[in-house]
């Protein structure tokens, strides 16, 4: 029986988590000094460790992700403008981001989730609007 080989994903996880490993050991002895960094540098160095590593690989290129997304928030809006939107409406936005994802890929699990999360916010958001609190 032949073994499936890795996907690109599981390779590009695989390698961050060796580099991950490779930078904690050197500053654990001492080799490397870990950087002092305040709150904002350091939420955006986490923000181009996202952006730049298999983010490409879960959503697909950025690019074309957000022009399938504008048109699939251009059919939902119909010819409403911003000034008729309503909460449901920005929950409705989140599923719609969520599903430009999946369209790249559908088996990115956390997309599914997140599609439930911003559905079950939607959810509240007619329910406190009928009962009107």
């Amino acid at each position: 029986m032949t073994k499936k080989s890795p996907s690109k994903n599981e390779q590009m996880k695989e390698l961050e988590a060796a580099v991950d490993k490779k930078l904690d050991e050197m500053i654990a002895h001492q080799e490397l000094e870990a950087p002092s960094l305040s709150p904002r540098q350091d939420m955006l160095r986490t923000v181009e460790r996202l952006v730049s590593n298999n983010r490409n690989l879960d959503y697909g290129e950025p690019v074309q992700n957000m022009a399938r997304t504008a048109e699939m928030l251009a059919a939902y809006l119909g010819k409403r403008t911003g000034r008729e939107l309503e909460a449901t409406d920005v929950a409705a936005f989140g599923i719609i981001l969520k599903l430009g994802r999946l369209a790249e890929n559908p088996t990115h699990s956390d997309s599914w989730m997140d599609v439930a999360g911003y559905a079950s916010i939607g959810f509240e958001c007619v329910e406190k609007e009928k009962s009107g609190s």
